[in-house]
């Protein structure tokens, strides 16, 4: 008992040093790869409290921010704590077995508020505004395409920032919890479930949903004229899950015909006109039909 106990402290010291040592390295190559050790920083919160309780790891957990905090720059400081609140998270959900689809809400909550803190609360301390670089970048597309002017105007982009702010934090979760599975994994930790966007399938339950958000939104603003931002956020939350969903058909597609090096391509088409739009049907077929299970079919009567 008292060795177990020795080593759970010598392992948690351990982890506050490399946080503090991942600091120092962040502060004198000036942040150029701190979201990148943010994301890295999770795995050993993960792994401490996945191997040992959840007061000790809370422990470790202040421990190391304030280590942090003695010697990171102000942004590394705010992304490092919301690092050590999701590794809390993921570590206790998966020694409860937690499903997957809590896993990925929790994350989902703690990036979010954690942009909200960084680009909304704290933004005048870290020098960041975003409506202004949202405004610089508006006007070199404007340079670049005049005729772009006519049909987006700034004020429509400059509303869409929380949808940004949503979509980024989407994005963060993702990779933060496929990094923690690709690691942890290899350290026989088990996950319910893959993270690989391929294997990511929607109920037809929360199809139903979301299919009623998207064509009622659309059918209040184009047909019955109410004017709200409100229902354009979730017109565009709606069809962003669709679309997210036929990319996952995508890639599930190609590793079926084992043509995994063509899934960054499906990536990259998302940027292309219309395929967002295919994407979208894709999705909705894909939820409330038998894609999948057909393919499977035919894959294995062929082989």
């Amino acid at each position: 008992m008292g060795q177990t106990k020795t080593k759970m402290m010598v392992q948690g010291a351990m982890i506050a040093a490399i946080f503090g040592a991942l600091s120092l390295i962040n502060t004198y190559t000036g942040s150029l790869f701190d979201i990148f050790i943010c994301y890295g920083m999770v795995v050993p919160i993960v792994w401490y409290g996945y191997t040992y309780d959840l007061k000790h790891n809370f422990i470790v957990c202040i421990v190391s921010m304030l280590v942090i905090a003695m010697m990171g720059l102000p942004f590394f400081v705010i992304s490092s704590i919301s690092s050590c609140f999701i590794g809390l998270f993921i570590g206790e959900s998966l020694k409860r077995k937690a499903k997957k689809e809590t896993i990925l809400l929790g994350t989902f909550v703690v990036t979010f508020i954690n942009n909200i803190m960084i680009y909304e609360v704290f933004a005048q301390l870290l020098q960041i505004d975003l409506v202004s670089e949202m405004t610089v970048t508006y006007q070199e597309m404007v340079k670049l395409l005049p005729t772009i002017s006519q049909t987006i105007t700034l004020d429509m982009i400059l509303s869409f920032i929380p949808i940004i702010l949503i979509i980024m934090s989407v994005m963060e979760m993702y990779v933060i919890v496929l990094i923690c599975q690709l690691v942890l994994s290899r350290l026989k930790i088990e996950f319910s479930g893959s993270f690989h966007i391929a294997m990511m399938h929607l109920s037809q339950k929360t199809g139903i949903v979301i299919a009623i958000v998207m064509f009622g939104s659309y059918i209040l603003q184009r047909f019955v004229g109410v004017d709200s931002i409100y229902l354009t956020y979730l017109y565009m939350l709606a069809t962003l899950s669709f679309g997210l969903q036929g990319l996952s058909f995508v890639c599930f597609y190609l590793i079926i015909k084992q043509k995994q090096k063509f899934m960054i391509l499906a990536f990259l088409a998302i940027f292309l006109p219309y395929v967002g739009s295919l994407y979208v049907v894709i999705g909705i077929l894909d939820i409330f039909s038998d894609l999948r299970k057909n393919i499977l079919y035919n894959k294995n009567n062929n082989e």
